[in-house]
């Protein structure tokens, strides 16, 4: 029996500790368990003191573990972590491997499906008999699986290299699973994927695969994430709540076994990147559901709430004809009329950009970055926005705290004069909106 240690015992350490209990109790044993905040305590699942990070090396050299597991859930805490417990000559633990993972020819399949999806950049396949278990640590995604213990790679290959540690982090043993196995009849198709509960990665990388399906005559059941937004344009998409189940409502230590399982996943697509040719058809059905308003405010500035708020900006705004909205305030479908009556969006980088789907052709959305938080989500909007013909602009702000040059998560201003320019130059495009 292999001896593992684990680094970090917030919720995720706690959950792996609970699988390797529950899952691997005939391989693995929980010799040592090490956090900072927890330090002096006993753990519930194993009986062992908690020990302080820095008595990691001194623990493995007596020989009480012969690997560490580390659960933290932050991939650059985690990487930083790992190579930290390397440098000292102390092996990482990852309970699955790169070689578990395998395509669609490894996994039963139907070769003669009563629909079919055909389009560009997508894989479609039926499978039979398929496992899948939650994971422990991200209840938001399952993982799918076969009795030879192989990982479906195309329900997953958009993130395996980003989030390759957490992938191979399972949460159950692969082959020949302990848990009780749960029989799913019936036909189902699984969108509860990485960072599905955030709307702009449900909208831009999960939806446009409900409405291919939608499309192509699915009357099966989902099983996603439940919250709000996810259920207003499933219903637009015309998916009636008795065909939604929530991934939070199937247990854990149990693996479902799926009759037939749909699934459709991008194809080709890198990890920033969003359907130019689905979404723009994707919108424009949701958009029939959409009302024109014109007591509707057609210059709109975002106001972030939360984390990397933008913290200036607003005055400016609000003398040159622009309505300050939180769009926390407003229900999914008045956010989406909104932006569907506005002429003009400025709006700090975030899930807030999803609306712009809903703009009409002409319209301009102008998306405010700072500096220590420009990412590649940006360039997909510029191009969605472009297939969508809307007008993008994107102006760039500063950090409010520079001492903080890692702190991405940090508040940041914008240059006045530069945000002035930038709303002339919207004013000057926003000439004929089309709607």
């Amino acid at each position: 029996m292999k001896r593992i240690a684990l680094y970090g015992y917030g919720n995720y350490g706690k959950k792996a500790a609970e699988s390797f209990r529950y899952f691997w109790d005939s391989e693995y044993s929980v010799t040592a368990v090490f956090d900072k905040a927890l330090s002096g305590q006993t753990d519930t699942y194993w009986n062992i003191q908690i020990l302080p990070p820095e008595q990691v090396y001194e623990e493995y050299k007596r020989g009480t573990f012969e690997s560490v597991m580390v659960c933290i859930f932050d991939r650059d805490t985690q990487t930083g972590l790992c190579e930290w417990l390397e440098g000292m000559g102390v092996p990482v633990f990852f309970p699955g491997r790169e070689e578990d993972f395998a395509g669609p020819e490894f996994f039963q399949q139907d070769n003669d499906p009563e629909i079919s999806v055909s389009e560009d950049r997508y894989s479609f396949h039926v499978y039979k008999n398929m496992l899948g278990a939650t994971a422990d640590y991200n209840s938001q995604m399952m993982f799918l699986f076969n009795e030879e213990g192989k990982v479906n790679i195309d329900h997953y290959k958009k993130y395996t290299p980003y989030f390759k540690p957490y992938l191979l982090s399972y949460p159950f043993r692969l082959k020949d699973p302990i848990p009780e196995k749960v029989f799913m009849n019936g036909e189902y198709c699984l969108i509860a994927k990485m960072y599905s509960t955030n709307y702009w990665h449900f909208t831009m990388e999960i939806a446009d695969e409900v409405y291919l399906m939608e499309t192509a005559g699915y009357t099966g059941k989902y099983i996603y994430n439940e919250n709000g937004f996810a259920k207003v344009l499933m219903s637009l998409m015309g998916v009636t709540a008795d065909r939604l189940i929530n991934i939070q409502d199937l247990e854990r230590h149990k693996v479902y076994v799926f009759e037939r399982l749909f699934d459709i996943n991008p194809d080709g697509m890198d990890e920033f990147e969003c359907s130019e040719t689905v979404l723009p058809k994707m919108a424009e059905k949701i958009k029939k559901n959409l009302k024109k308003d014109d007591a509707s405010p057609r210059k709109l500035f975002i106001k972030r709430i939360g984390q990397r708020k933008l913290l200036n900006g607003e005055d400016i705004a609000i003398r040159n004809g622009f309505q300050i909205i939180v769009p926390e305030e407003y229900s999914v479908m008045e956010q989406m009329n909104l932006f569907y009556n506005a002429d003009i969006v400025i709006s700090p980088h975030g899930a807030n950009s999803t609306n712009l789907l809903y703009m009409n052709k002409g319209a301009v959305f102008a998306e405010i970055f700072s500096d220590i938080w420009y990412t590649h989500f940006g360039d997909a909007n510029l191009r969605i926005c472009e297939a969508c013909g809307i007008h993008y602009l994107k102006l760039t702000g500063k950090a409010y705290n520079s001492s903080k040059e890692k702190d991405m998560k940090g508040d940041y201003t914008v240059d006045e004069d530069a945000l002035l320019h930038l709303i002339r130059e919207a004013e000057s495009i926003a000439t004929e909106v089309s709607r």
